[in-house]
């Protein structure tokens, strides 16, 4: 079982595209959140430290975000927490904090958005998957609407989906 997730924070590296070994679209970046508390004694806020993230993104959000994100942008992120322990050759050990993302936007109190729909054809691997995504502007649509949500269907590489 994971442990869910929400960050805030601002992206630290610029967004790496990549794809898995069966053909999965994704997408990597740093997030840095920054930890600030009111200093009661000067009236003022503090920093109290970073905390650092690498963010994993899949398929259409993968794709989406390559999009729209870039480095330095303000985003929220909402995803898995995994804690992976590392060793290099020479002995040194360390722990990566991962985020395997469910969602990631815009933070809105620093700046402005326009939400852009994107209308899809399957996703490759499915049956009839020969269209290219086309931007479209369908109206108002249910949110949720014929999007892939948690339980597509994927699992990370090991794992087995969960139902909702």
């Amino acid at each position: 079982m994971a442990d869910n997730i929400t960050v805030v924070g601002n992206i630290a590296s610029a967004p790496e595209p990549g794809r898995t070994p069966t053909g999965i679209e994704t997408l990597t970046f740093r997030l840095a959140s920054n930890n600030r508390r009111p200093d009661p004694k000067t009236g003022t806020w503090v920093d109290t430290g970073t905390n650092w993230f690498t963010v994993h993104a899949y398929r259409w959000l993968a794709e989406n975000a390559m999009a729209s994100l870039s480095k330095g942008d303000s985003v929220i992120v909402t995803g898995r927490l995994r804690l992976r322990e590392w060793e290099t050759k020479e002995g040194k050990r360390g722990m990566a904090v991962e985020i395997e993302a469910d969602s990631i936007g815009a933070d809105l109190r620093w700046g402005r958005s326009t939400f852009h729909r994107v209308s899809r054809a399957p996703m490759p691997g499915a049956a009839n998957a020969t269209e290219p995504a086309t931007e479209t502007d369908p109206g108002p649509v249910p949110v949720g609407a014929g999007e892939p949500g948690p339980s597509d269907g994927w699992a990370p590489e090991g794992e087995k989906e969960t139902p909702f």
